[in-house]
């Protein structure tokens, strides 16, 4: 099991104490998140060489590097082509928000054009593409990523359950057929949240949480169940739920996750 980490409840850590942070926690590498407030930014893209460096002397890897990019512009070429002179197999593309105020063909066509020019432009790099599903987009499923990557081979998927939970589940084998099997999957992020109720009657809320507190995402099928299908790829653990110390958060999500890899799979009952 390869775990990277993604980086943002670190916030601004220069390179070496963020690689300090995270191999102390546990990780096999990080997935950088470049975003203003971070580490590394838009802006100061040559720092994902920098970030690698620091990663590399601490005995971690940058398996991925997690951006807000949709097309190909000035910052996609230059982000993208900082992650191949650092190195980085993987980046994540942003967002192609649904919006139900406007035509959901138009926009599925044009996050289309969008995500086939930054993938072109990927290439070129040497770089490969992961869509995340997320809930809020045009890809909140495996189904409707399929539908934004129809007829394309060059943009892999990074299922994401714990987002999923925010627009209701999706079973995570289904999940898998769906995209094509193993192959086509790059990443996989985990986390957990929990639905409560809302302060207006009838209302609920969905909350991220500790995944080592458990939730609606049921991580202890899941995790075992990608094993014995023999998926190798990474994870990349999430913590978005608030944290004084997001060092022992991360710690303690880590040593939850990696449980699974020492705990005996229980065989099903006899019939």
């Amino acid at each position: 099991m390869r775990v990277l980490v993604l980086t943002k409840p670190f916030g601004v850590l220069p390179p070496e104490e963020l690689a300090a942070q995270l191999a102390e926690a546990g990780a096999d590498g990080a997935d950088l998140l470049v975003r203003d407030g971070q580490t590394v930014t838009p802006s100061t893209s040559w720092r994902i060489a920098e970030t690698a460096r620091a990663l590399r002397g601490n005995g971690l890897e940058t398996g991925l590097v997690s951006t807000d990019l949709t097309s190909a512009d000035s910052e996609a070429e230059r982000v993208i082509g900082h992650c191949a002179e650092a190195g980085v197999p993987l980046m994540r593309v942003g967002f192609y928000r649904y919006d139900a105020g406007l035509d959901y063909a138009a926009g599925l066509d044009r996050a289309r054009r969008d995500l086939a020019s930054l993938a072109e432009l990927a290439a070129r790099h040497g770089v490969r593409l992961v869509l995340a599903l997320h809930h809020g987009t045009l890809h909140p499923s495996a189904a409707h990523a399929s539908r934004l990557l129809d007829g394309r081979d060059d943009v892999l998927v990074h299922p994401d359950p714990g987002n999923q939970a925010k627009e209701g589940s999706e079973h995570w084998r289904l999940a898998l057929d769906v995209l094509g099997g193993l192959d086509r999957v790059g990443c996989v992020g985990v986390k957990n949240a929990v639905w409560e109720p809302g302060e207006a009657r009838g209302s609920w809320n969905c909350r991220w949480q500790p995944l080592a507190d458990g939730g609606v995402v049921p991580w202890p099928t899941i995790l075992p169940g990608l094993t014995e299908l023999g998926y190798t790829g990474p994870f990349s653990l999430h913590v978005h739920y608030p944290a004084d110390d997001p060092l022992t958060a991360v710690r303690r999500d880590l040593g939850y996750l990696r449980g699974f890899r020492s705990e005996p799979r229980i065989a099903p009952p006899a019939r």
